[in-house]
């Protein structure tokens, strides 16, 4: 079962308590005025973020949330309580739609906050309505009505440096050895079933890196696993595109043009991000073998890296470089 990114959710705000009317009712006060409270507030449907959370799994079960209404005035002014609120909480990088799909908030920092259906005013007592014509006015406010909507949650997960590639191309392996991220490994299709998160620590500077779930040809179509995923590369500045080497360069290539063909047609328009194309298990290859790897993509006017994560060759490099195209994508937005 891969993760939930994605889900629709009901909310509806509190209403708002009503105002009283009444008239004080005190031994040897003649005509007591009027002092008819005010009612309470409805409470507020609130998204807050959180580092905590990395998935919408939690509003699998139950998607419809209702805050309290706030409580109706009563006789000597005293106001109804406000309506409790309902706080939902979401992962960090979570967008929120309105049933027109128009996005109405991005909740991309820690603790942010966003009113998803806000609650029905109280309405006033009657004390408010007293004048030097009318001293005992005999109405007050209806509470009005919370906020009903229906809304779309969707994750698109926060990282600076987003890993692509088919299926097995050690994406999951080189993210483990660039940072200190424990993603399941292995030697089959589909090990990632969601995107996992690391940190590359590089002299005093950080950069959050996501390894995406493996593309496959037709995944902008619906296909596999990779259609589902191809937001979360979105929030990303710099685009690693890793190759596990094959047994030839022509089959090595054929599999590069999968993923480009399926990162162009893409409505994220991922192709115009800066991206390092990467050699992968360069391990499993003799020396003289990796010179034609390279070759073969020069002429195709494609440079790229070499490494291994068993042996960590190359890994220096793609390090200094990745910080390099980083830094390169901060000057020019």
């Amino acid at each position: 079962m891969g993760v939930i990114d994605k889900i629709t959710l009901s909310i509806k705000a509190g209403h708002g308590g009503s105002g009283a009317s009444s008239f004080r009712r005190e031994k040897h006060v003649a005509k007591g005025g009027p002092d008819g409270g005010d009612g309470g507030d409805g409470g507020d449907v609130v998204l807050k973020a959180t580092s905590r959370l990395q998935t919408l799994t939690d509003y699998k079960s139950s998607k419809v949330y209702k805050a309290k209404s706030g409580d109706h005035g009563l006789g000597r002014k005293m106001y109804g309580s406000r309506g409790d609120d309902v706080v939902l909480d979401v992962p960090l990088g979570t967008l929120v739609f309105d049933e027109e799909n128009n996005k109405i908030a991005d909740l991309c920092e820690e603790g942010q906050t966003f009113v998803a259906a806000r609650g029905g005013k109280g309405g006033k007592g009657n004390t408010h309505f007293a004048t030097s014509v009318n001293r005992a006015p005999r109405y007050a406010q209806s509470g009005l009505e919370g906020e009903e909507r229906t809304i779309l949650l969707e994750l698109r997960m926060i990282a600076e440096v987003g890993f692509v590639g088919l299926p097995n191309a050690g994406k999951s392996t080189l993210l483990s050895t660039l940072t200190q991220a424990s993603p399941k490994v292995g030697d089959y299709p589909f090990t990632t079933l969601f995107p996992n998160l690391g940190t590359l620590r590089f002299y005093d500077r950080e950069l959050v890196l996501a390894d995406i779930p493996g593309l496959i040809e037709g995944s902008s179509d619906g296909q596999g696993l990779g259609h589902d995923f191809l937001r979360h590369i979105d929030r990303t500045r710099v685009l690693v595109h890793l190759i596990g080497a094959c047994e030839t360069p022509e089959e090595t290539y054929e599999n590069y043009k999968v993923i480009m063909t399926e990162l162009e047609k893409s409505e994220y328009k991922l192709l115009e991000k800066p991206m390092l194309t990467v050699l992968s298990k360069s391990d499993l290859l003799i020396p003289e073998d990796v010179s034609d790897y390279l070759d073969y993509f020069k002429e195709k006017n494609i440079d790229m890296i070499v490494v291994s994560s068993f042996s960590r060759n190359g890994i220096d490099h793609l390090i200094e470089t990745i910080y390099k195209y980083h830094a390169a994508s901060q000057e020019d937005s």
